[in-house]
């Protein structure tokens, strides 16, 4: 697998990690007035972290892109617990769903860029 093709793929996931999350948070804040300011909090969060996705995938950034999805898969993890704990599937299913596409898409990045690295020539 081409080094390009592990990033595009793992770019794409944290690229769409992130909107999913400042969505989420965005929608709380229009549909939900008596918890406006705690979605406040998740959308000031949450759509930093999608620009900086973005830029990261727009410039190649391989060791942002990495860094980003490591952080949004570990905050895609928290937000799991959050719908275990309120017992709601679908706000569990859907953040473990990304968690898992986001760290195997990671770990699929950095092995290619090992692998391409240590080959000579």
């Amino acid at each position: 697998m081409s080094t390009k093709f592990a990033f595009c793929v793992c770019a794409t996931i944290t690229c769409v990690n992130a909107p999913v999350s400042a969505a989420f948070s965005l929608a709380m804040v229009i549909g939900q007035p008596a918890v406006q300011i705690a979605a406040m909090y998740g959308v000031a969060r949450s759509v930093p972290l999608a620009i900086a996705a973005l830029i990261a995938f727009a410039i190649r950034s391989r060791s942002g892109v990495t860094v980003l999805a490591l952080l949004l898969g570990s905050i895609q993890i928290c937000d799991a617990l959050v719908g275990w704990f309120s017992h709601d599937v679908m706000k569990t299913i859907g953040p473990v769903t990304l968690t898992v596409l986001t760290i195997l898409s990671v770990i699929i990045l950095v092995r290619t860029i090992r692998q391409n690295s240590s080959v000579p020539g």
